[in-house]
């Protein structure tokens, strides 16, 4: 099955400039040949096509193995990133953010099912809704245990998307 992004989120114009930026990222992936997941925000959106609802960045899932390469093209082309060390390179320009997580780390016994997604000219995989649920799932219950303001802000957000996303027909099923 092939996703396809459909009208814009609520921030039209924020997400438009992380798409164009997404792309760029894209076509490093693409020269690397590193095929990153979709498994955020922009996942939820494509799947429940919401407009009311914000993308305000990308999370993908990526192999860990591969950020050093990914840091080495970022610094030739002078493009920003924070190597975190929760598992994610974030990948940054002005206000706009691209998360690689450890496909390792964040993905490790979750199914392996994913879908394909026609994002500009490029063709990337995104979790499939089943995954990305259960996906949610797990991210909330880490969440839910964290005792720290940012941890219950993130709860929520993580929250709102599993909602987005619970209520959905599993293609095939």
């Amino acid at each position: 099955m092939m996703l396809t992004i459909d009208g814009f989120p609520k921030n039209k114009e924020k997400y438009v400039r992380l798409i164009e930026f997404f792309g760029e990222i894209l076509g490093i992936c693409k020269n690397l040949k590193v095929t990153p997941i979709l498994d955020g925000s922009l996942a939820v959106f494509a799947y429940t096509k919401n407009k009311d609802m914000d993308v305000n960045d990308v999370d993908t899932s990526f192999p860990e193995a591969d950020f050093a390469r990914m840091i080495k093209a970022l610094e030739e082309k002078g493009i920003g990133y924070k190597l975190r060390e929760w598992h994610v390179l974030q990948i940054l320009k002005d206000d706009l953010k691209i998360e690689l997580g450890s496909a390792e780390h964040y993905l490790k016994g979750l199914p392996k099912d994913h879908e394909t997604i026609q994002i500009g000219s490029y063709e990337i995989k995104v979790l499939s809704l089943s995954t990305l649920r259960e996906f949610y799932k797990r991210s909330m219950e880490i969440r839910a245990k964290g005792t720290e303001e940012n941890d219950k802000i993130k709860y929520n957000r993580l929250k709102a998307n599993w909602e987005r996303v619970s209520g959905l027909h599993t293609p095939g099923v």
